[in-house]
């Protein structure tokens, strides 16, 4: 699947999601929110991965702006159906995929872009990669992004970039727990390759029970985690018989 501004393509076990609006940074309008939310709602048995790539030097510079035109005095509904729920809905579809999920992140990840490399899995970032929440910097809230954050990145760094409106090097998101690993930027997609083969070289049903575990068993109790992992294994290994 292709449009103007994102392409969806299916290689083998994977699906690659490429953000291909570099001219003007792979801002995300609803298009590409509703495009991305559909393919990954409707993962075949046979999907191991989901890759999140960019064309162009940056990653996604944030969100094409879905605000009513001045002078226009939309109800707090509207701006709820309008501005929020876009986001919100494309950020649940990813926390929900039901395998690994990984974001391959060059240049500039900002607002809507730092929220889609912190909600997927596993971030792998270029040196050269910044990441920025700077709505304040408009008066705004961005707890759109706070709740794509919130619960897979420490909160005092979610605060931190919030209020702040710092931008993060690579090496600083890393220290701050936002993204997975940092490489060079000229071995970045040679290393998105080594880290998508190692991962598709394990089984769907492998796959689908530590994606289960990471979204599950952080709100079990003790007992609660470890029975589910052992339900898990079990589940896994048992389908090798």
């Amino acid at each position: 699947m292709s449009t103007e501004s994102i392409a969806i393509r299916r290689e083998g076990a994977l699906l690659e999601v490429v953000l291909d609006r570099p001219g003007n940074g792979n801002l995300i309008d609803q298009a590409m929110s509703e495009a991305i939310i559909a393919a990954v709602t409707t993962l075949d048995d046979e999907t191991r991965l989901v890759r999140i790539v960019s064309s162009g030097k940056d990653f996604c510079k944030g969100r094409q702006s879905p605000m009513p035109p001045a002078g226009a005095k939309p109800s707090a509904e509207t701006l709820r159906r309008v501005v929020a729920a876009p986001p919100l809905a494309l950020y649940d579809a990813l926390k929900a995929v039901r395998v690994p999920v990984v974001a391959v992140v060059r240049g500039e990840a900002i607002g809507v872009g730092c929220a889609l490399a912190g909600v997927c899995d596993v971030a792998l970032a270029a040196d050269d990669a910044v990441f920025q929440i700077p709505e304040m910097e408009r008066d705004i809230p961005p707890t759109l992004v706070m709740s794509a954050l919130i619960g897979r990145v420490p909160v005092k760094t979610v605060a931190h970039m919030v209020l702040s409106r710092a931008r993060l090097s690579a090496q600083e998101a890393l220290t701050a727990g936002l993204v997975s690993r940092v490489v060079a930027a000229a071995a970045l997609d040679a290393e998105a390759t080594a880290l998508t083969e190692t991962l598709l070289g394990c089984s769907a049903v492998t796959l689908r029970a530590v994606k289960q575990f990471l979204q599950l068993a952080p709100d079990m109790s003790d007992a609660g985690s470890s029975g589910f992992a052992a339900h898990l294994a079990a589940t896994a290994l048992s389908a090798r018989f």
